[in-house]
């Protein structure tokens, strides 16, 4: 199974929030181990950057956490194409249309969030962590 992981699911781990935790890091484990193939958007790994060195005050620690997400997940192109049709779409939330169309480019079968609400008008498949860790067991 070929996921997008918002951001919002990596925040979860990297910042241990209850009760969230959890289930995201079993869906990252998940992918570490290769049974399912994960993917992250550009922006959410530059956003994790930016996050972890901002609330850390090291940029050490931001290239560490960004070195272990990449060895969990794939980072997604983002294309020209992609750019242009995000923009048609003049959403209220551009980078959750991008990363939405992103995912539908690459044919992933869902975008795993714990925010479907963000992304329902775009046409593809919604699964909070624990919804897909059901489907799968």
């Amino acid at each position: 199974m070929k996921i997008m992981c918002d951001t919002n699911i990596i925040l979860d781990v990297l910042l241990e929030r209850a009760p969230f935790a959890e289930d995201s890091a079993k869906v990252l484990s998940l992918c570490e181990e290769h049974k399912l193939d994960g993917f992250i958007s550009a922006s959410c790994l530059t956003d994790i950057f930016y996050l972890v060195r901002k609330y850390t005050h090291s940029t050490e620690l931001a290239y560490t956490a960004i070195g272990k997400i990449l060895e969990i997940v794939k980072v997604c192109s983002v294309t020209n194409n992609d750019a242009i049709t995000a923009f048609q779409q003049k959403a209220k939330d551009f980078e959750d249309c991008l990363v939405a169309t992103c995912a539908k480019s690459i044919h992933c079968d869902c975008i795993v969030t714990r925010n479907k609400k963000d992304f329902e008008e775009f046409g593809i498949l919604l699964l909070t962590p624990s919804e897909l860790l059901s489907q799968i067991n």
